[in-house]
Formats: structure tokens, sequence, C-alpha cells
């Protein structure tokens, strides 16, 4: 009986020791406090901050890419209104049509853009989430163990 409750605080301890390490490391997940640690690091904290730059990396990326083929759209638009102006009667119609077809793609492009934007933005913050419902699950598996079973 006595190994039995031995066993059985041992493995109690090893898991809260565990949930604790998992939320310290949840803690550190915090944007900020993953910035002060090193990069160079192969362990948990090292391998998030290396993912949040990456995050970080392909954000700015994307905004410099989508921001470029924006501006070329909006110059291709200035274009056909330019040719507009000058265009025959018989020609203002298509070149109408070009110019309405530009503005819907550059709208669904600023569209898209803001949608990737804020998933890029919330990937840290869902991962965060993440590592702290797994701290939980982990102290509430524990606890279960503590009184009587899983």
């Amino acid at each position: 009986m006595k190994s039995r409750l031995f066993f059985r605080s041992m493995l109690a301890i090893s898991l809260l020791t565990g949930s604790a390490m998992v939320v310290s490391h949840a803690h550190a997940a915090d944007p900020a406090a993953a910035t002060q640690s090193s990069t160079s690091q192969n362990d948990f904290l090292g391998n998030l901050t290396k993912k949040e730059d990456s995050v970080n990396t392909r954000l700015q990326n994307y905004q410099t890419q989508s921001k470029a083929a924006q501006e070329q759209r909006t110059q291709k638009i200035q274009s056909l209104k330019d040719q507009y102006t000058n265009a025959p009667a018989n020609q203002k119609a298509r070149i109408q049509k070009q110019i309405n077809s530009e503005r819907d793609k550059l709208n669904t492009a600023r569209a898209e853009q803001t949608e990737k934007l804020q998933k890029l933005k919330n990937a840290p913050q869902e991962q965060k989430n993440r590592l702290n419902a797994l701290g939980k699950k982990t102290r509430s598996d524990a606890t279960n163990f503590l009184n009587g079973g899983l």
C-alpha cells in the first residue's frame, strides 16, 4: 500500500512539474519575453522564437509584395483613365470596362491582403492559446490522477 501511494505521489509530482514547465514556457512564449531570449537555442523557447521571427518575416515580405502589386494596379488604372480621356467615342465603353475590371481586382486584392495580414498577425496568439490549453489539460490530468484515477 505504501509503495503504491509513493508511486502515485511521485507520478503526481512529475506531472505537476511537467505542467509547471509548460506553463512557464507558455509565459515565455509571450512576444515581449521571447524576443529577449537567444534565437540560437534549440530548446522550446528557441523554436518558438524562430517561428515568430519566421512569421514576422513572411508578414513583412507579403506586405511589401502586395503593396507593390496594388501600386502597379493603381498605375494601370491611371493609364487607362488617361487613355479614356483621349479615346474616340467607340472605344470609351471598352476602356471603361477595363477600368472597372482593374478596380474590382484592386479591391479584391486589398480585401485578401487584409484577411491574410490578420491571419499572420494572430498566429503567435493562437500558438500561445494552444500552449495555455495544454498546460490547463496537464494540470487537470494531474488533479484527476491525484483524486483517484484518470
